[in-house]
């Protein structure tokens, strides 16, 4: 119960939720539920914050309470080695959930590879094989900036990519979008499948509706700001409201002002930084798209 409750605290979710995430950890420690990890087109930034988990820690995460049976980063195996764990884990009959990080290019197949084979050719039949797939990240939510308009990889999401080859998406399929996706979001989402199986879901994105909340503009610290039209003119401003800068808080939903990042301790705003959008379906994803824009 206290790595439950530690753990909906770090999500910034309900303490209803505490009870389910403890249920979902005790399942995870006696290994009932199986991690596979591969990661795609991406920068390793979800496997990054992955490590910066709290409640519990990464090292009590893979330790004590997922078996996690193949990291491209954590995991000593590699070449030939990780594509025999990963056959490994594909011929068994012990269910797993695939967690896949970045996005799966479908046009130059060869832009991706593991261990000599296309990416997208060694992740097919375990889509179809997982019991659940956690699609880590932006990059595999939507496609993110390596789907960007005019890249020539026609990288897909993990839902793209899925519907394209025929795998069933509907009550398997969980996304946790956000560049990078945060750390007690993923666990969280992995220990609800551990405890109580596939979660709600927003049906346009498919993220957990315990994760999906307010709108940031709602929740941010500057609105009296915003409201009395004191915009700052250049960054680190500390005390005006970003939306001139390009802040996108209006139009997107996110928890980061409740749950924060980095163990509680800042978030963009916080940090003088406009809202980016990140977690959203269009982000980086048209040449009009600038991370920073002034109004």
């Amino acid at each position: 119960m206290r790595l439950g409750g530690a753990l909906a605290a770090a999500a910034g979710v309900s303490g209803s939720c505490a009870a389910v995430f403890a249920q979902g950890i005790e399942r995870l420690s006696r290994g009932s539920l199986r991690v596979l990890w591969l990661q795609g087109q991406a920068c390793s930034g979800c496997s990054i914050s992955l490590l910066n988990a709290e409640a519990p820690t990464i090292l009590q995460a893979i330790t004590n309470e997922i078996r996690l049976l193949f990291h491209p980063t954590l995991s000593a195996a590699q070449g030939r080695l990780a594509l025999e764990a990963i056959e490994t884990v594909r011929r068994a009959k012990e269910p797993f959930v695939l967690v896949l990080e970045g996005s799966i290019p479908v046009a130059i197949r060869e832009a991706c590879k593991l261990a000599g084979r296309p990416f997208a050719e060694v992740v097919s039949p375990l889509l179809r094989r997982a019991q659940f797939v956690v699609a880590a990240g932006t990059c595999a939510s939507y496609g993110g900036i390596p789907s960007a308009e005019g890249a020539p990889t026609g990288a897909a999401s993990v839902r793209e990519f899925m519907e394209k080859t025929g795998a069933v998406v509907p009550d398997r399929l969980v996304s946790s979008p956000g560049c990078p996706c945060h750390p007690a979001e993923l666990l969280g989402t992995l220990a609800h499948l551990a405890a109580k199986g596939y979660p709600e879901v927003r049906p346009d994105s498919l993220e957990p509706s315990m994760f999906s909340t307010g709108c940031v503009h709602d929740q941010c610290p500057r609105l009296p700001q915003f409201n009395t039209r004191i915009f700052a003119a250049q960054f680190g401003e500390a005390d005006a409201c970003l939306y001139q800068l390009g802040c996108r808080g209006l139009d997107v939903y996110a928890d980061c002002a409740r749950r924060r990042w980095n163990g509680g301790v800042n978030w963009c705003i916080d940090a003088s930084a406009p809202c980016i959008g990140c977690n959203q379906p269009t982000f980086a994803k048209t040449r009009s798209y600038p991370f920073y824009s002034k109004g």
